[in-house]
């Protein structure tokens, strides 16, 4: 505080010498936010600013004061935006003790409140983050000055009457009297009951999220580790997303109530915790329900109700409380979804939210900031497990916490230096490259050639080495041909040298200067392991019947050799036990049989001089050096420096004008091989048809795979834009194997996507689930026959396939009006697809038949299953549109304890809707349309049924031509909808009724 207002009297009495950067030009910053130890000064404007600097006038601010100012600037996110959620960029200062002196864990509610860093030994570090701006706590929150004064003072009496010091209060990191009238009050966010003996007690009940997500390959739960409060007290404390539950009465009903009933686990004094939790989410996080719905998994047994009674709370000293906390844990099961970008994933990026109104230059206004409102910064932290009882007492010491925070920052060390050993070194040769590219790009006559003058320089006179890739492809499979021999030959390829400007740009961002570190956000060089990893899995591939599978799996050890022999305990490696049930149960024939299916490699029979005739697998090498110079090149777009422009003879190009720059990276490199193939070395002088597969791996075919495993859509909307690339992009000259190879890039890319190359194949080893792996991999051979056959002819032979190799087995194939519907169903339903199967049967005549109709049209012109597996109306003649049920799967696969027979009941209300909006019709057999059931995909029937007995109705609401959703609306909304004409339908649950459990 005597720092804080050292600044302000400094800055009263020069005129305010500093000013912001960005376009408001303020000449005077906000009030400090922090402590003496731990300052932040910031100033924020509505501008989109992109830099802050300090204007020194007639005055200049005392050195010590200056090195402490902070800006922030707004400016464009590079994360996308949740909702209507408005988001921004944060940079700050923060100056950082050199230990974790009194850094507390939040054991319990309030630990680590008033911690500080007590060591003065420090540094000043710049961070820069994602800032979303969340509703917080809404129109609850309040200014200190707004709130009544006779009714605060009265507060304060009774507080004082009881016996409670308030001289602390407001100070150190302990709340002030305002701030606890309003949490009773306004947000009803605790109680306050008589004790015997004149005592006070103060009961919340709070709901407490873990967020877990896997960052390389290990378990992170999102924590908030900085907040700035409205009072200007910065606090450093770990705390999980929680928030308070709303008491339904004011505090005074509860008064003389027993603590014991208002302590227990079942409590209707408050709101229901599960609300509470979506609540949390929105109003900490600004994640919206749907969010929610399509990212978040509730772990199985995560739940816990925790009763903390008689805490010395921290917050407010000398009031005794009673924490009743509900915790509960939820899983982002797809870290890499562009989705949950917006909480830093997949690499765990830091990211701030401002709550409510909360805003840095507030605390000038004549009220100030709002009580409420609040700056969070969030991290991804590994945390040990704590078992903790059904009843716990008071919170842990400081000192225990302390040590805690030790262990994990020790962890965390090993964990990064652990990582470090998992990625392969620069090449001896990239200091002397990276030198010969920056002489080209200074002395070449391309650096101004288009469509990208520096590649054309770093390019410049640079050939492949084909001996030597040559040499890769002969020796591929030769026991004594090395992985590390391998990485050495790749030097052959003289694109991966572009990756150097990655670590040159990286390095002079993130070097430590004056003192003053600089995190960058980012890690060195990780396209570069990314692109090693990818060459790895290739490596690893070809060699499944040497040491692949090792490899594959496990990583190597520090001799480059694989790790072999696993334990579930063994410490050689990150999560032993997924690695070695990957090992085990992958189906390791499917990966062979792709590289056949690809060209890469052939079984001969071989006559031995004693004429015993054996199989002997043998390389394509001229296909596998295509497949190395497509890896090679694949990532390098992402460098933006070379980036190309369209140029005007070839514009549009992919929806890019003539003079644009091409930012997808994929377009960009399709661009550059389609008209300038001579500036890719390791491109240009492949054989025409090595190119032409080669180009295209880099189309973009629309095809969504999991609608295809889980027969989740028609064949026309799966196939159709497929093949039309085929025939029109390809003119048809691409062939079966032309598919499966660019099958193998997208699994050696994907299994190369950590960027930890000596640690096998992380991505899909630790991280994608192995049922599902082991299912695209046997899909691939169908999507292959794309190529020669029709999309209904591929669908369905790969239905038949599903059916036959189900386990257990679900006898003959199906035939009549229900086979298509029931092979579909089988795939759908996955682990519930007897229970699916079998209630299918229960259905009634009216239901069953319309499942076998719809799910039985094709979306395709002049195409329909065999006559024989469907019904006649969706024979040759039928009509359209088809329909996609998007979530149709989830929705199946998660029953929620509904009888099978009430979900396909619904399932059957839901194709009924979407077929009176969009009636059929012969014009329209080659439409396919979307009926989106996020809302409902995890829902039980009783939730849905329980929304209608609260007056609402559950719709199916037509968007627009291609698409409809169900949506729960209430009877206004529904007019609304009626007066604008917006095509709809009331969905039937009356259906679920007439079946009884």
């Amino acid at each position: 505080q005597a720092n804080r207002s050292s600044h302000q009297s400094w800055r009263a009495a020069h005129g305010g010498a500093f000013r912001c950067a960005s376009h408001c030009r303020r000449t005077c910053l906000s009030a400090a936010m922090g402590n003496a130890t731990s300052p932040h000064y910031v100033c924020s404007c509505d501008a989109n600013g992109t830099s802050a600097e300090k204007m020194r006038e007639d005055v200049a601010m005392p050195a010590d004061m200056a090195e402490e100012e902070t800006l922030m600037t707004r400016g464009v996110s590079p994360f996308a935006t949740v909702s209507n959620a408005a988001v921004t960029s944060l940079v700050y200062i923060e100056r950082s003790s050199t230990g974790i002196s009194d850094m507390v864990s939040a054991g319990t509610t309030e630990a680590g409140l008033s911690s500080r860093h007590s060591d003065t030994s420090s540094r000043i570090i710049t961070r820069a983050m994602s800032m979303m701006k969340t509703t917080g706590l809404g129109l609850v929150n309040v200014c200190p000055a707004q709130l009544d004064k006779s009714h605060v003072a009265a507060f304060k009496e009774r507080l004082q009457n009881a016996g409670i010091d308030l001289s602390k209060w407001g100070y150190g990191g302990a709340k002030s009297i305002e701030h606890l009238f309003w949490e009773v009050e306004s947000q009803r966010g605790c109680v306050i009951i008589s004790m015997p003996g004149g005592a006070l007690k103060r009961i919340t009940r709070l709901v407490k999220i873990r967020l877990v997500a896997e960052i390389f390959g290990v378990d992170h739960t999102l924590f908030s580790r900085m907040q700035f409060m409205h009072d200007g007290q910065t606090v450093e404390r770990k705390q999980v997303p929680l928030r308070k539950l709303s008491w339904l009465e004011s505090s005074a009903k509860y008064l003389h109530t027993s603590a014991d009933d208002l302590a227990s686990e079942v409590c209707t004094f408050t709101e229901n915790w599960r609300t509470g939790c979506r609540t949390t989410l929105h109003e900490r996080l600004g994640l919206p329900t749907s969010w929610q719905d399509l990212h978040l998994v509730e772990e199985e047994n995560s739940y816990k109700y925790i009763v903390e009674d008689n805490v010395k709370s921290d917050g407010y000293p000398g009031l005794n409380t009673m924490y009743c906390i509900h915790e509960v844990t939820f899983r982002i099961p797809d870290p890499l979804h562009s989705g949950v970008q917006v909480i830093g994933l997949p690499e765990g990026q830091e990211f701030a939210t401002a709550e409510g109104d909360f805003n840095f230059h507030g605390q000038q206004d004549d009220h100030g900031l709002a009580i409420g409102t609040q700056l969070n910064i969030w991290t991804w932290g590994r945390v040990q497990e704590k078992k903790v009882g059904k009843d716990t007492s008071v919170s842990k010491p400081v000192a225990a916490a302390a040590e805690a925070a030790k262990q994990e920052q020790l962890v965390n060390t090993n964990f990064q230096d652990l990582l470090l050993i998992r990625r392969v070194p620069l090449p001896a040769t990239a200091a002397q490259s990276l030198a010969a590219m920056q002489q080209r790009l200074h002395r070449s006559k391309r650096n101004s050639d288009p469509p990208s003058g520096v590649l054309w320089s770093c390019m410049d006179g640079l050939s492949t080495d084909w001996v030597r890739a040559a040499s890769i492809a002969s020796r591929i499979l030769d026991p004594g041909y090395s992985l590390k021999k391998f990485n050495d030959d790749l030097v052959c390829f003289p694109e991966l040298n572009l990756y150097l400007f990655d670590e040159r740009r990286t390095l002079n961002v993130s070097k430590v200067s004056s003192g003053n570190a600089v995190s960058s956000g980012r890690t060195i060089g990780d396209e570069f392991q990314r692109t090693i990893g990818a060459f790895f899995a290739i490596y690893w591939m070809m060699r499944l019947d040497l040491d692949g599978k090792d490899g594959f799996a496990n990583g190597v050890g520090e001799d480059w050799r694989p790790i072999t022999n696993l334990t579930d305990d063994d410490t050689r490696v990150s999560q032993p036990a997924k690695r070695r049930k990957f090992h085990q149960d992958a189906r390791w024939t499917f990966f062979k049989k792709l590289l056949m299916n690809a060209g890469l490699i052939e079984e001969k029979k071989v006559t031995s001089f004693f004429l015993k005739t054996t199989t002997k697998v043998v390389v394509n090498e001229k296909r596998l050096v295509a497949l190395l110079a497509l890896t090679a090149v694949h990532d390098i777009m992402k460098m933006s420096m070379i980036l190309p422009d369209v140029q005007k003879e070839h514009a549009p190009y992919q929806n890019y004008a003539a003079g644009d720059t091409i930012s997808d990276h994929d377009h960009a490199l399709s661009y550059v091989m389609d008209h300038y193939p001579k500036m890719l070395p390791s491109f240009r002088d492949l054989e025409a048809s090595e190119k032409r597969s080669v180009q295209f791996t880099q189309c973009n075919l629309c095809f969504n795979h999991g609608w295809f495993v889980q027969a989740e859509a028609p064949p026309g909307a799966i196939f159709t834009k497929f093949r039309a690339a085929l025939i029109r992009d390809h003119k048809s000259q691409i062939g079966q194997r032309d598919v499966a190879l660019y099958f193998v890039h997208w699994i050696t890319d994907l299994a190369g996507a950590e960027p930890t190359p000596l640690a096998g194949c992380e991505k899909f080893v630790t991280k994608f689930p192995l049922p599902v792996l082991n299912s695209f991999l046997r899909s691939f051979e169908f999507v292959e026959r794309i190529a020669t056959q029709t999309e209904t002819q591929v669908m369905e032979a790969f239905l038949k396939m599903r059916w036959e190799e189900h386990e257990p087995s679900m006898g003959e194939l199906p035939s009549g009006d229900s086979a298509i519907a029931k092979m579909r169903l089988l795939c759908m339903a996955q682990m519930n697809s007897s229970l699916v199967l079998e209630a299918f049967d229960q259905l009634t005549a009216e239901d069953r038949d319309l499942l076998c109709l719809e799910m039985a049209r094709s979306g395709c012109v002049g195409q329909s299953f065999s006559p024989t597996l469907v019904p006649k109306e969706a024979g040759l003649g039928q009509d359209g549109p088809a329909f996609l049920v998007y979530y149709g799967p989830a929705f199946l696969q998660n029953l929620q304890g509904d009888p099978a027979v009430r979900r396909l009941s619904l399932l059957a209300e839901i194709y009924r809707c979407s077929r009176e909006l969009w009636p059929a019709s012969i014009a329209k057999v080659g439409v396919n349309v979307t009926i989106r059931i996020d809302v409902i995909k995890a829902m039980s029937c009783k939730e849905m049924q329980a929304a209608n007995n609260e007056g609402d109705v559950w719709v199916l609401v037509k968007h627009n031509e291609s698409e409809a959703f169900v949506e729960r609306s209430s009877k206004r909304k529904l007019n609304k909808m009626i007066a604008s004409s917006q095509g709809f339908q009331v969905l039937d649950l009356a259906c679920i009724s007439t079946y009884a459990k």
